[in-house]
């Protein structure tokens, strides 16, 4: 039992990007709980770039290791026709660098199960953060060009006294309305 916990485990999977629903990552991920030597990804039918990636290979079809817990996203493509796809995925890997025995893990992907989904917002509180620093940085740049102006209300320590002023002749005023009463 300790020894089946103590094992890698490999999983790629085609997965909406962070950014932009509209765009998928392909995704490698070790999910045990020890590192995966020359690790080997495939899908059937054959994964296809976009043109972004037009003259590139696909990523991940090789690995060297994974350690537990990490994880390997790249672009791959638009959603084009992909949601309309069920691959087979296969994934193999070593225990060990100099191990002759490989484990493999066959498993179907369907697209579909991302048909129809939608999000409200960013689903990554760190997209959220970029975006608002983005919106800051770009109201800022007018102001630090000088094109723009920054309008300032300064209230000096004079302004403070006659305030207070006014403050305790108004609380006199008040004072003495109730006394007469």
């Amino acid at each position: 039992m300790a020894d089946l916990s103590a094992r890698p485990q490999i999983v790629a999977s085609i997965i909406p990007n962070q950014w932009s629903t509209i765009h998928l990552d392909v995704q490698v991920e070790n999910t045990g709980n020890a590192s995966a030597f020359e690790i080997e990804i495939s899908f059937d039918p054959p994964l296809e770039n976009g043109e972004a990636r037009e003259d590139r290979v696909i990523p991940f079809e090789q690995i060297s290791v994974l350690k537990p817990g990490q994880v390997l996203q790249s672009y791959l493509s638009g959603v084009g026709d992909y949601l309309k796809q069920k691959f087979t995925v296969t994934a193999s890997w070593k225990l060990h660098p100099d191990a002759t025995e490989r484990e493999n893990l066959v498993y179907t992907l369907n697209m579909s199960d991302y048909q129809g989904i939608s999000y409200l917002g960013s689903r990554d509180p760190v997209v959220q953060i970029a975006e608002q620093i983005k919106k800051l940085r770009d109201d800022w740049r007018y102001v630090a060009s000088g094109s723009r102006k920054i309008k300032t209300d300064v209230h000096t320590s004079d302004d403070r006294r006659r305030e207070q002023e006014a403050l305790e002749k108004q609380y006199q005023r008040n004072k003495d309305k109730s006394e007469e009463k």
